[in-house]
């Protein structure tokens, strides 16, 4: 797999793919006069992209590939305004695999999140938390923290691993939301 995005050409370490394992194929289409094209979730950091397909075997929608088998082209980023609808139907359920696949990573939202402002808790910034639940959560969650998205759900009484890729849904529709979780969480780790 070649990594590159229209402002870095190649695939030296400087690009935003470099960190990049795997991709989520969301749809795949066929470009005249030859060839295909998927659209797809890079992983871990949860790029929406698109490539050329280079070698079909094992690709196809929902699949989940290695960025080294050399199967894509070269990579570039992807408006959600211009995903398939086939890519749009599948992409909460993808971005939910993400997460359970690179829980660690993830989790780190629950432990580490903090107040964004005076008013403000990150907590706050998933679907359906308001202050007072947001309250209850850094409450619940202690000095240690959890180990697993399933204490998370029973301390809390919520589905952590549904409400965190609804936001990043959110934030993929709409990437220049100054409160990204995905920037300031998931990317700048990578």
């Amino acid at each position: 797999m070649h990594a590159s995005s229209p402002s870095d050409p190649g695939d030296g370490p400087s690009s935003i793919f470099s960190g990049e394992t795997h991709l989520r194929i969301l749809d795949m289409s066929e470009r005249r006069p030859i060839g295909h094209e998927v659209h797809a979730l890079t992983e871990p950091s949860l790029y929406l992209v698109r490539a050329k397909v280079i070698d079909r075997d094992g690709v196809s929608n929902g699949s989940r590939i290695d960025v080294t088998e050399n199967k894509l082209g070269p990579m570039s980023l992807l408006r959600y305004r211009d995903l398939s609808t086939s890519g749009e139907e599948i992409i909460l359920e993808e971005l939910v695999g993400a997460i359970k696949d690179n829980s660690e990573l993830h989790l780190g939202f629950y432990n580490r999140a903090n107040n964004i402002s005076l008013k403000v808790h990150a907590f706050q910034l998933l679907p359906g938390i308001g202050k007072s639940k947001a309250q209850k959560m850094v409450q619940s969650r202690g000095m240690a923290g959890w180990m697993e998205f399933s204490e998370v759900d029973e301390a809390c009484e919520i589905d952590s691993i549904q409400l965190l890729a609804d936001r990043y849904l959110i934030e993929i529709e709409d990437p220049l939301n100054n409160r990204s979780i995905l920037d300031h969480l998931i990317r700048s780790s990578n």
